[in-house]
């Protein structure tokens, strides 16, 4: 089924402030169609996003003076994962809740809307990190990458799909569809002499995810804010596609056919126009509609109509905003609803 985005605005994840009220209130302003619950890393190393989604992990330690979690699989770990398991068959979401500690922005988020949704809300959106990422982000007591132990990774790709599910059923009171992003910023080195995975795998460990997203009636979108495998990614059965399009658009449309494919089954483009970690302070929304106009008359080109492309496009920042500053940060969310608001004229 095609979602009618209408090139509304909505956001990645990440706000470089430490109020969980403010950063709640910063998205509700400048992101009204589609607000985001926002993580907030300047609070401390529990809201990085390796570690985010990391409690109800069979076998975690986290070392409070490093700052980081990794794995002890050097013991017997079969109780700890009976337990995982089960709790996942049973299809506990509670038991896998991210709590304040490492989601301040959700529940100062939830406090927010609350008290009521903002004027012409369509969605709700949420985030996790992705499996390729999280796989190589957590280590074993080792140092090697958790993604090459089976049966611990097999549980890191299952409780990040039980966050997400945590999140839609979070979010069903308030009567809206939920999205949630699949954050891979690691999808860059798939492929590389350097991958730990092969793309079959990692589709594989995306589709398990996107199911359940999809089981609870949510939509799943995947981000990526460098290159990528995309004609994998478009292949997956995910509905939103996150790329950034300031600085890599040209790379994206080299498949235009896996591009069309997608759109003709449904998929939406959430074009990264605006960008984060280039910003200048020099962009305008109209330099940038300009820039985003001519990407789309490539796409319109390859037989793709110009009411398909807007319809089913969204407009966000090119990736989250938790290193910026806050007044860029501001300056970025300002921008990307400037854009969404002038492109939905043009519909």
């Amino acid at each position: 089924m095609t979602t009618e985005f209408n090139c509304l605005a909505t956001g990645i994840g990440s706000l470089p402030v430490a109020d969980p009220d403010q950063a709640a209130a910063l998205s509700i302003r400048y992101l009204p169609e589609a607000p985001i619950w926002p993580q907030l890393p300047k609070l401390g190393f529990r809201e990085h996003m390796d570690g985010q989604y990391s409690e109800s992990l069979p076998g975690l330690v986290i070392d409070e003076t490093k700052q980081r979690f990794s794995f002890d699989t050097s013991g017997d770990l079969t109780p700890a994962l009976e337990k995982f398991f089960e709790r996942y068959i049973q299809k506990d979401y509670g038991y896998f809740r991210i709590t304040e500690t490492y989601a301040a922005g959700f529940y100062g988020f939830l406090r927010t809307i609350k008290k009521g949704l903002p004027k012409g809300a369509r969605f709700l959106k949420g985030h996790i990190t992705g499996p390729l990422t999280a796989g190589i982000s957590f280590k074993d007591e080792t140092g090697k990458d958790i993604i090459h132990n089976d049966v611990v990774f097999d549980a890191v790709v299952k409780g990040l799909a039980m966050k997400a599910a945590w999140q839609i059923e979070t979010f069903k009171p308030f009567g809206l569809p939920v999205i949630i992003f699949i954050d891979e910023p690691a999808m860059e080195s798939l492929g590389s002499a350097f991958s730990a995975a092969s793309p079959e795998m990692v589709a594989e460990k995306l589709n398990e995810i996107i199911g359940l997203i999809h089981e609870l009636g949510g939509i799943a979108g995947i981000h990526c804010c460098g290159n990528a495998d995309w004609p994998m990614i478009f292949g997956t059965n995910v509905d939103i596609v996150n790329f950034d399009a300031f600085g890599y658009a040209e790379r994206v449309l080299l498949y235009p056919a896996a591009i069309k494919a997608f759109l003709e089954r449904g998929g939406s483009l959430a074009w990264g126009i605006v960008p984060t970690g280039a910003f200048t302070g020099n962009e305008t929304a109209e330099s940038l509609i300009t820039l985003l106009e001519g990407s789309m008359r490539k796409l319109e080109a390859a037989g793709v109509s110009r009411a398909t492309i807007l319809r089913q496009a969204l407009i966000t920042p090119s990736c989250g905003m938790g290193s910026l500053t806050p007044e860029k940060a501001e300056a970025i969310l300002r921008l990307t609803r400037e854009v969404s608001d002038q492109m939905q004229k043009k519909l």
